[in-house]
């Protein structure tokens, strides 16, 4: 009897999907202490992948204060060390945050937009407000050793250690 049982859990690892974490900076410790986005301020965080993936969802700690905040998220390949180009025309989305999010959690479901990610390549996730009057806190991750980028301008990017915002991408 203990046999089938052996064999039962053995066929459902091998029949069920294989998901995987593909980036993950951990849960946030206070979702009002991190990075700032505005209209003078955007965050980048690089990681890498190590094997061939299709992006299927993300999220992100983020709280805003006011009544209305709009913020573009991107996934951009890397451009010599700091963000590059989008990896794909679909790969923007544009995301309304609720000020009455009470624990910051953001998702976004990209399944069926077919993202692939190459192994061995280094990307970059980056969030910029969409407008003038947007603001929002992308709270820092549990993580110190994280590479991440700022930049005023959305053109030139400072790169830094330390933390980057709280996050995971599937």
């Amino acid at each position: 009897m203990n046999y089938i049982y052996i064999i039962l859990i053995i066929f459902n690892f091998l029949l069920s999907q294989d998901r995987s974490t593909i980036f993950n900076t951990g849960t946030p410790e206070d979702l009002h202490i991190g990075h700032l986005i505005s209209s003078n301020q955007s965050v980048a965080t690089r990681f890498t992948v190590q094997n061939n993936y299709v992006l299927e969802a993300m999220v992100f700690y983020m709280t805003t204060q006011l009544q209305e905040s709009n913020v573009t998220i991107s996934i951009r390949e890397d451009n010599n060390g700091l963000p590059g180009n989008l990896i794909s025309d679909l790969a923007n989305w544009d995301y309304s945050l609720d000020p009455m999010n009470v624990n910051g959690y953001n998702l976004i479901i990209t399944t069926d937009l077919c993202l692939y990610l190459d192994a061995g390549n280094a990307y970059w996730w980056r969030i910029d407000a969409s407008d003038e009057s947007s603001e929002a806190t992308w709270a820092y991750s549990s993580s110190l050793l994280n590479t991440y980028s700022t930049s005023t301008d959305q053109i030139t990017w400072e790169n830094s250690i330390g933390q980057a915002g709280s996050g995971a991408i599937y």
